[in-house]
């Protein structure tokens, strides 16, 4: 009995790292469309850094992120604003409300860690994609921040993405593309976890390890004396 009932508490506690084996989240609701930042800048804006901030909350536990997708606002057409995307993630303690509009810099945490450098040009695409290196994120150390900087933007057109509209306050932006900045603003984001292990676990995420380790060794054992 006191076997079955431990097999089922580590069962339990493991299931809690589900959001790092494989699954997807999206944050923000779709009250409209954005043309920031695929579509590019108001005339007289420099066009070059887009950020958005997702609360802790957002999220029910870690997230070995490795896929960010963004989806094209209803009825909308349109080129994508032709430059190389630097991608970059990273957690910052800050409420995602109170970050500057204008030391954009800044906003940025210590561990920034790029997500994916990509070209963009040409239609915009219904969903677009980015699929970059692992990034593991855990809502307990702080709130969320994607860092947008494009190089050599050039051209597009009404490529219209799915964004809160300025309603919530689950996720925020700020970028030099036009007006609108803080909390409400920004564009609806999935977020996709494959199902793969960052290569250095967590901290936290080695008690659950241990506990389907022991699960195993158990499960072993009881097959043992079964057998006997």
């Amino acid at each position: 009995m006191m076997k079955r009932t431990l097999i089922t508490f580590c069962s339990l506690g493991c299931l809690s790292i589900g959001t790092l084996l494989g699954s997807s989240i999206t944050v923000g609701n779709d009250n409209g469309a954005n043309d920031f930042p695929f579509s590019g800048p108001f005339f007289g804006y420099a066009g070059t850094d887009y950020q958005e901030a997702y609360a802790s909350s957002d999220f029910s536990g870690p997230i070995n992120i490795t896929g960010i997708d963004f989806f094209l606002g209803a009825g909308f057409t349109g080129s994508l604003y032709a430059g190389t995307y630097t991608l970059s993630l990273s957690v910052i303690s800050s409420n995602i409300g109170s970050l500057s509009s204008t030391d954009l810099a800044g906003n940025i945490g210590s561990d920034d860690t790029v997500f994916e450098v990509a070209n963009l040009k040409g239609s915009a695409p219904s969903v677009l994609t980015f699929t970059g290196t692992p990034f593991l994120y855990d809502p307990s150390l702080g709130n969320l921040l994607l860092d947008i900087s494009i190089a050599g933007g050039k051209g597009g057109s009404t490529a219209a993405y799915q964004d809160s509209e300025g309603v919530g306050t689950g996720i925020a932006r700020y970028q030099n593309f036009g007006l609108n900045n803080g909390l409400g603003y920004g564009l609806v984001t999935e977020f996709d976890s494959t199902a793969s292990m960052a290569t250095t676990p967590e901290p936290g995420t080695l008690p659950l390890m241990a506990c389907l380790g022991l699960v195993g060794l158990l499960v072993q054992r009881f097959r043992r004396r079964r057998l006997n």
